[in-house]
This record gives C-alpha cells, structure tokens and sequence, in this order.
C-alpha cells in the first residue's frame, strides 16, 4: 500500500542546485475509475505500475520491464505523457521527494513525502516551505497532468459540483435540484472552499443541497462553461444515501429521475453529452436491491 501526501512547492531552501537531480519519463496506458496502468523510464530504469484507489491510501503494483518493452508501450500513451526531474531531501525523519516537471508542465514544482501509516502521515508536521496541500486534488494527480496539463491559470475562479447517480430497479438515475428560488432545475455545486478539494466541496454541496451522500468516484471530471456563469468542475459521485431532511430542504425541490428525463430538466440541455461521459456504462451496473433507501418513511420531492 501507498501512503502518500503531496504539496505545492515554491522555491526551496537552500542552494537547489547542489540536488541530485534524475529525468523520469512516464505515459498512462489506461486512466479512469478507480485505476491508472501507467510505464515509467527512472533514469534508465524501467517499469510498469499499476495504482487502484485515490487520495492519501492507494494499492500499489509495480514490475520491472527492460528498456525495448518500454519503448513498445511508450508509442501508445501519445497524448497522455509527462517529463519531470526528481531529487530527495531530508525533512525531520521524512524522506521527500521533490518533483520538478518540465515541458508545458513548467514551472510546477511537488512534494511527496511517503509514510508507514495513516497515523504517521496525520503526525507529520509540513515545513514552512511547503505550499498548498494537494493529496487527493485529481487536478494535481500525475495521470491528470499528463493528459489535461496544468490546471487553468482561472482555477480559483469555478465551482465544484457533482452529477449525483443511483441505481433503481436496474436503471441509471440522477438526483436533480431547484436553485435557491425554484425557477430552474440544477445540479448541486457551490464554491471552492479553503482547505478542501473540489472533491470534498462537491460533496458537501450535494448533501446541503440536495439531501444526497455517497462517494466521488475517482479519476472522472468534466468543466462545463455554462453561457454567462461560473465555469462548473464536475464530478460523478455515487449516491448511497438519501435524507428526508437536509440543510436546504426547505428551499430547494429535489427529483431523482431516469437518466435521460433528469437531462432534459436541467437549465442548460447542451451539457448532456459531457454529463454521460462522467456515468457508469452498463457493465457498472450494481446489482439489484442496491439502490439507496431514504434516511426515515417514504421520500418526498423524488419524483416518483
């Protein structure tokens, strides 16, 4: 297992240049849901790891490969690939590894500090010259960069939502909201909040919003750019509860409808084809009687 944090850096202490500084070269072979396959050139050395999960805690496989099976693999990541220099440093006990991306990836600049536990990883205290925490932000994943490069010089000017899904009866569905008024039917989203991720936002949205728990799934994402608003980060997030009462019930209306129907309510119809992208195909499926039941007696406001 993988317990890792990760932080922005700025200019580090000290002469920099007296690092040991070594090239690694890396494609993704597949990214999405809950794995990324991905080759690495360290150096000369080569290998293929495969990841599963996200955020601080993930599984770990990696192999060794020699430099003519990288060479075979690196002509299929066109398009998903990233060069950076990495040297280590000391901080307390911890060994960090700094990370210093070139190409359209400059000036951008990581901290990686890896730990025997969960528990090791809360006790650590950063240094004064770490920056922003970014463990478990999909914007700053490896996998992301390499795809989508940096995120936008107008990332703190978006909100965080989510496309919340379910399962009834075998059929996809959304849970939908009014706005603050009940003109028009929305997805949950609000604004980037100190400290969290737009993970984490999302999720607190969609529960004082729209009454909904579950979790993000990971590695998915669209930006829309609604005509005349905010842009919205997205994030398909797999519903497991719903409340009868929630912190906005008594000022939003909430329908959890077929996929299809549920697109058609909301204020902005050009936005369905990057809303399907973000849910689960058909052999995502889960299976029957996993739908989630409301919190107390029969649900109001579903639509059904």
């Amino acid at each position: 297992m993988e317990i890792e944090r990760k932080f922005l850096l700025g200019d580090l202490p000290g002469d920099r240049g007296r690092l040991r500084w070594r090239l690694l070269r890396q494609g993704y072979l597949t990214h999405g849901g809950d794995c990324e396959i991905r080759i690495r050139n360290d150096a000369g050395a080569c290998f293929l790891t495969c990841k599963e999960g996200s955020g601080l805690v993930r599984k770990e496989t990696e192999v060794r490969i020699d430099r003519s099976q990288f060479a075979s693999l690196w002509t299929i990541t066109a398009g998903r690939r990233l060069e950076k220099e990495r040297a280590a440093i000391k901080v307390g006990d911890h060994l960090v590894e700094i990370d210093r991306y070139l190409g359209a990836l400059d000036p951008l600049c990581v901290a990686e500090v890896e730990f025997p536990s969960v528990e090791a990883s809360s006790a650590f205290a950063p240094p004064d010259f770490f920056g922003r925490e970014i463990t478990g932000d999909d914007d700053y994943s490896n996998a992301s960069l390499a795809q989508h490069g940096l995120p936008s010089a107008t990332s703190a000017i978006y909100q965080a939502g989510a496309v919340p899904f379910l399962w009834r009866k075998g059929r996809l569905h959304l849970v939908v909201v009014t706005n603050s008024s009940q003109t028009r039917w929305i997805l949950p989203k609000g604004c980037l909040e100190p400290d969290m991720t737009p993970q984490d936002v999302a999720l607190l949205e969609t529960a004082e919003e729209a009454g909904a728990l579950g979790t993000i799934v990971p590695g998915r994402r669209v930006v829309i750019h609604p005509e005349g608003r905010t842009p919205v980060r997205l994030y398909p997030l797999h519903v497991s509860a719903l409340l009868k009462k929630w912190p906005e019930s008594g000022r939003r209306r909430r329908r959890v409808l077929p996929v299809e129907a549920a697109l058609a309510l909301l204020d902005e119809p050009l936005l369905a084809d990057s809303i399907r992208r973000l849910l689960p195909s058909g052999d995502e499926q889960e299976p029957p009687g996993s739908a989630p039941k409301p919190s107390a007696s029969k649900e109001r406001g579903d639509g059904n």
